[in-house]
C-alpha cells in the first residue's frame, strides 16, 4: 500500500519543473524502499541511511522516472465479478481451500478467531498485492506475516473472475484498480476515535478513513533536510587546511603586530632614556647603569659603597646628662623632706594603720566587733563606722605617703638611667676610669653610689667629670655618624632610582626579544607552509567535487521531502473530490428511520489544510455545523462509511468487500445500512462480499435480501477449530432465509420444522409489510395499531396480520402489490383463529406430544402463501 502510494507520487515528478536531483533521490528511495521504510527520525536513522546511499550511488542514479499506466476508475471494465478463490497455505489456512464466489452476494459468518480476517486478507493480497496490516505491523518481509504459523509456508491466493462476456479471467493484483473495493472496520473505528479527539485536524480524518495513516507516517519519518553531521558539506581536508591557514593568518597578524610593537618599543626606550637624563640615548643609559667591559656601571658602584658598614650612634648628650643630675638632686631633696614630715606625724600614721586594719576586717565580721566579738547592735560605737570617719580625717597622710613613694621611684629611675650612661661609655671607650662605677644589671644604683662619683680621685678629677668628658666625646662621634648615614641614605635612594630604570630596561629587552622570536617563527612558518602541506592541499583539490556533489544531494533531498509532503497533504483532497453529494445521499439512507430534521441537506468535505468537515440539516440547509461537534460517534461512523461507499461508487468498483461490519456499525443503524446495501439501487450491479462474526446480523441479512436473493447468494460458515489448525469452511447446509428454509423443509417432508420457519417468516414479513404500508399509504389512511399483552412483550402476530390485512384492504392509495399481499394474508389467516392454517403455524412452533399429523396440502398452502407474500413485498 505504502509503496504503491509512493509509486504514484513518483509519477508526479515527471513535470519539467522538477530537478534531476529530486528525481534521483526519489529513485534512490524507491530502489531501497525495504531498507528505508522501517527507519524513523530517531537518532536520524532514516536520513543517515539516505545520505549514505546517495553518497555511494549518486553518480550512477538515474534521473528518469519510470512511467506507470494506471486504470483508475476502470476496474468495472476489467471484470464483472469474482468467481472463486483458492487460499492456502495462507495465514489461518494451513492447506488449500477453494471457495466459490460466483454470486453477486457472498455472505460469511464465523465467530471470532475462525479465519474471517484471513479470508479477507487473502482477497486483499490477491487483488492489491499486499496486506495493509502487515505494513502497519512493520513486517519488512511481508511473507513472514502471510505464512501459516503451523506449516511455516505461504502460497499466494489465486482469484478467478468473470468478465462481461462470461469468460473466466485470472485476476492479477492491481492496487490502483481495486483499493477502493475494501471497507475496513478498523479504519471506521479510527475515523470515529480521531473525530472525538482532534477536531482541529480534520484533514487527517480523510487520511485515516482511506488507510493513508501508514503512508503519512512514512512521509513524516523523512527529516526535512540532511544535516551536515550526516554528509560532508565542507570537505574534511578543506576544514583541516582552513584550520592550518588560520594559523598563517595568525602568523601574518603576529608579524604586523610585532612591527607595531617594535616601533612602540623604540619610542618607549627613547622616552625612558630622556626620563633618565635629558639628551641621553637608550644605549648610553644601559652602559652607564649596567656598565661594560671597562666600566662596572653606576649600580654596581653604589652597591659596593653601600656594603661598607656604618656604626651605630651612642645616643648620649651632655644636655641629657645634666638633666639626669638635676633630677637626682631634686627627687632626693623632695624625698628627704616628705620622709621628715612622715616622721613628725608618726603617731597619726600609727592610728591610720590601725583604722585601715579595722576596715579590712569588716568583710570577715560584718555584724560583730572584730576585737571583742560584741554584736554591733550592743556596742556604744560602731567600730567600722568610726574607723571610716577617722580615715577621712587622716586623708592628708595618705597623700603625703603617696608623694614620698613617687619621689623615691623617680629618684631610682634617674639613678638607673645614669648607670646606663656609664655602661654605654664603658662599652664605647676602652681603658675607661669609669669601669669601677659600672654595676651589674641586677644591682640597683643607690644615692651612695651616686655620691661616690662626686668624690675626687687621685688625679683630682671626680668620676662625674670623667663622665661629662666622655659624653661630650661620644656626642661629637654621633654627629659624624649621622653625617655618614645621610650620605648613605642619598646613595640608597639613588640606587633604588637606578634599579627602577634597570628593571624597565629588562622589561623592554624581554619584550623586544619576544617580539623578535615571534617574528622569526612566523616568517619561517609562512615560508614553509605550502611545502609542509603539499599533500593536504592536493587532497583538498581532489575533494571539491565530492563536496559539490554532497551539496547537490542535500538540496535535492530537501526539495524531494518538500514535494513528498505536498503530495501527502493533497491526497485527502483528491480522494474526496466530488463525493459530497453522494455522501449526503448515502448518509441519509443509513439514517432513514431518523427524524426528517436529523437528515442532512449537504456535507462539505474538507478540501484544504485546517478546513473542517461541515454539515447542514434539511431543516436549516443554509446553516452549517462542524460535523464532529454535533454528531454522535454512531453517526460519525455512518458518515465515515458513507464516504468510503461513495468513493467505491465514484470509482466504478465492481466489488464491495466488508470485513466484519458488525463491529464497524452501531446497532441502531444496522437495519438501515442492510437495506441501503441490498435493497436500494446504490449497489444493485456490484458484487458484495461480507464477512461478519454476528450470527443475528448474518440471519437478518438473509431476511433483508429476500428469498430470491438469498437463494442465489453464496453463504459460508467458518467453524471454530477443534484441533484441526486450519480454517473450517462449511457451505450453508440450510438457508438462513425463513421463506427458503420453509420451502426446503416442506420439500423434504419435515413439516413441523417447515411450519416453525414459516412462523418466523411471517413475523419478519409482517414487519416488512408494515413498513411497506407506511411508505406507500395515503395521508387519510389509518395507522396500523397492535395490542401487547405486557409493555415488553412482542407484538401479537395474529392481531398484527389482521390489522395489516384490514388497513391494506381499506387503503385508497396505490400501494404496490396490495392485492397480492392481501390475498396471501387471507390465505394465512383464514376466517377465525381456528382456521387450520393459523392453527398449523402455532402447532408447528410449539412442542406437543401425540398430536395429529400435519396435512401436506395445508402446510404447502402456508409455504406457498408466504412465498407469494415475500415476492409481493420485493419492490
Amino acid at each position: 500500500m505504502i509503496k504503491n502510494e509512493y509509486l504514484r507520487f513518483l509519477q508526479t515528478l515527471n513535470a519539467e519543473e522538477v530537478s534531476a536531483g529530486v528525481r534521483k533521490v526519489a529513485n534512490l528511495v524507491f530502489a531501497h524502499f525495504e531498507e528505508v521504510y522501517p527507519l524513523g527520525t530517531t537518532q536520524g536513522k532514516r536520513v543517515k541511511k539516505v545520505a549514505s546511499l546517495a553518497s555511494n550511488q549518486w553518480a550512477n542514479l538515474s534521473d528518469a522516472i519510470a512511467e506507470v499506466t494506471y486504470e483508475t476508475g476502470n476496474a468495472g471494465k476489467m471484470f464483472k465479478q469474482l468467481k472463486s478463490i483458492e487460499i492456502g497455505p495462507f495465514r489461518g489456512f494451513a492447506k488449500k481451500e477453494s471457495l466459490s464466489l460466483h454470486s453477486l452476494l457472498v455472505l460469511i459468518y464465523g465467530p471470532n478467531g475462525t479465519g474471517k480476517s484471513s479470508f479477507c486478507e487473502a482477497l486483499e493480497y490477491g487483488l492489491l498485492g499486499a496486506v495493509e496490516e502487515a505494513q502497519n505491523k512493520r513486517f519488512r518481509n511481508q511473507d513472514d506475516y502471510l505464512k501459516n504459523a503451523h506449516t511455516n509456508s505461504f502460497s499466494p491466493p489465486q482469484i478467478l473472475g468473470v468478465d462481461h462476456q462470461g469468460n473466466d479471467v485470472v485476476l492479477q493484483p492491481d492496487e490502483s484498480l481495486y483499493r477502493f473495493c475494501f471497507v475496513e472496520k478498523n479504519r471506521i473505528d479510527s475515523f470515529s476515535r480521531i473525530a472525538a479527539q482532534a477536531p482541529a485536524k480534520q484533514m487527517e480524518l480523510i487520511s485515516t478513513l482511506f488507510g493513508l495513516d501508514s503512508f503519512n507516517e512514512f512521509v513524516k519519518n523523512f527529516s526535512p533536510e540532511i544535516d551536515g553531521k550526516y554528509i560532508d558539506l565542507v570537505g574534511e581536508k578543506s576544514v583541516q587546511l582552513n584550520l592550518k591557514r588560520q594559523t598563517l593568518v595568525g602568523h601574518q597578524q603576529q608579524i604586523e603586530q610585532n612591527n607595531t610593537n617594535l616601533k612602540q618599543l623604540g619610542g618607549e626606550e627613547a622616552a625612558l632614556a630622556q626620563q633618565y637624563r635629558l639628551g641621553c640615548t637608550y644605549n648610553q643609559m644601559m652602559i652607564e647603569l649596567n656598565g661594560d667591559d671597562q666600566n662596572p656601571g653606576l649600580i654596581s658602584k653604589l652597591e659596593t659603597d653601600l656594603q661598607q658598614p656604618v656604626y651605630a650612634k651612642s645616643g648620649l648628650t651632655q644636655a641629657r646628662l645634666a638633666i639626669i643630675r638635676s633630677e637626682i638632686n631634686t627627687n632626693l631633696a623632695n624625698y628627704n623632706a616628705s620622709q621628715q614630715e612622715l616622721v613628725n606625724a608618726s603617731q597619726q600614721v600609727s592610728f591610720k594603720q590601725l583604722y585601715e586594719s579595722v576596715s579590712k576586717l569588716q568583710a570577715n565580721s560584718p555584724d560583730k566587733c572584730p576585737a571583742c566579738k560584741t554584736p554591733l547592735t550592743q556596742t556604744a560605737l560602731n567600730p567600722y563606722a568610726h574607723a571610716d570617719e577617722e580615715l577621712q580625717k587622716l586623708q592628708h597622710l595618705a597623700v603625703l605617703q603617696a608623694k614620698s613613694q613617687e619621689y623615691y621611684q623617680s629618684l631610682n629611675q634617674s639613678l638607673a638611667e645614669l648607670s646606663q650612661v656609664i655602661n654605654v661609655s664603658c662599652d664605647r671607650l676602652t681603658a675607661n676610669p669609669l669601669h669601677k662605677f659600672r654595676l651589674a644589671s641586677n644591682i640597683q644604683p643607690t644615692i651612695k653610689w651616686f655620691n661616690s662619683m662626686l668624690q675626687p680621685s687621685q688625679g683630682g678629677y671626680t668620676a662625674w667629670q670623667h663622665l661629662e668628658a666622655q659624653v661630650q666625646q661620644l656626642e661629637q662621634s654621633d654627629a659624624a655618624i649621622e653625617q655618614q648615614v645621610q650620605v648613605r641614605t642619598a646613595k640608597q635612594q639613588e640606587l633604588n632610582r637606578l634599579r627602577g630604570f634597570a628593571k624597565s630596561i629588562t622589561v623592554l629587552q624581554t619584550r623586544r626579544q619576544t617580539a623578535q622570536t615571534t617574528f622569526e617563527k612566523a616568517t619561517q612558518a609562512i615560508a614553509s607552509f605550502d611545502q609542509e602541506n603539499a599533500e593536504l592541499i592536493s587532497s583538498v583539490e581532489g575533494e571539491k567535487h565530492v563536496v559539490a556533489r554532497n551539496k547537490e544531494i542535500v538540496s535535492a533531498y530537501a526539495s524531494f521531502v518538500e514535494k513528498l509532503n505536498a503530495y501527502k497533504n493533497a491526497l485527502p483532497v483528491k480522494l474526496v473530490a466530488d463525493l459530497s453529494e453522494k455522501v449526503t445521499e448515502l448518509y441519509n439512507a443509513f439514517n432513514r428511520y431518523d427524524s426528517p430534521n436529523d437528515k442532512l441537506a449537504a456535507v462539505q468535505l474538507p478540501l484544504g489544510q485546517n478546513q473542517r468537515l461541515k454539515i447542514s440539516f434539511q431543516a436549516e440547509p443554509e446553516k452549517h455545523f462542524d460535523a464532529l461537534h454535533v454528531l454522535s460517534e454512531g453517526h460519525i461512523r455512518c458518515l465515515g462509511l458513507a464516504i468510503l461507499l461513495a468513493k467505491n461508487i465514484k470509482t466504478d468498483c465492481p466489488l464491495l468487500i466488508f470485513d466484519d461490519p458488525v463491529n464497524a456499525i452501531d446497532d441502531e443503524h444496522r437495519q438501515a445500512i442492510r437495506e441501503t446495501l441490498f435493497k436500494d439501487e446504490f449497489f444493485n450491479a456490484k458484487q458484495i462480499i461480507m464477512a461478519c462474526h454476528g450470527e443475528e446480523f448474518f440471519k437478518d441479512t438473509h431476511q433483508t435480501i429476500g428469498s430470491k436473493a438469498a437463494k442465489s447468494a453464496e453463504s459460508y460458515i467458518f467453524m471454530p477449530q477443534k484441533g484441526e489448525r486450519h480454517v473450517q469452511v462449511l457451505s450453508l447446509q440450510r438457508p438462513k432465509n425463513y421463506v427458503l428454509a420453509a420451502s426446503e423443509l416442506y420439500a423434504q417432508a419435515e413439516y413441523r420444522d417447515a411450519l416453525m420457519s414459516s412462523r418466523r417468516a411471517l413475523e419478519h414479513l409482517c414487519e416488512k409489510a408494515w413498513l411497506h404500508y407506511g411508505k406507500h399509504c395515503d395521508n387519510t389512511d389509518k395507522p396500523i395499531s397492535v395490542s401487547r399483552r405486557t409493555p415488553h412483550a412482542p407484538w401479537d402476530l395474529r392481531a398484527l396480520a389482521d390489522n395489516l390485512r384490514s388497513k391494506l384492504n381499506k387503503s385508497k392509495a396505490a400501494i404496490p402489490n396490495k392485492a397480492d399481499i392481501v390475498v396471501a394474508l387471507d390465505s394465512l389467516l383464514g376466517v377465525g383463529g381456528q382456521d387450520p392454517h393459523w392453527v398449523y403455524l402455532n402447532k408447528g412452533t410449539h412442542e406437543e406430544t401425540d398430536r395429529v399429523e400435519f396435512e401436506n396440502g395445508t402446510v404447502g398452502t402456508i409455504v406457498s402463501s408466504l412465498d407469494a407474500l415475500d415476492k409481493a413485498l420485493e419492490v
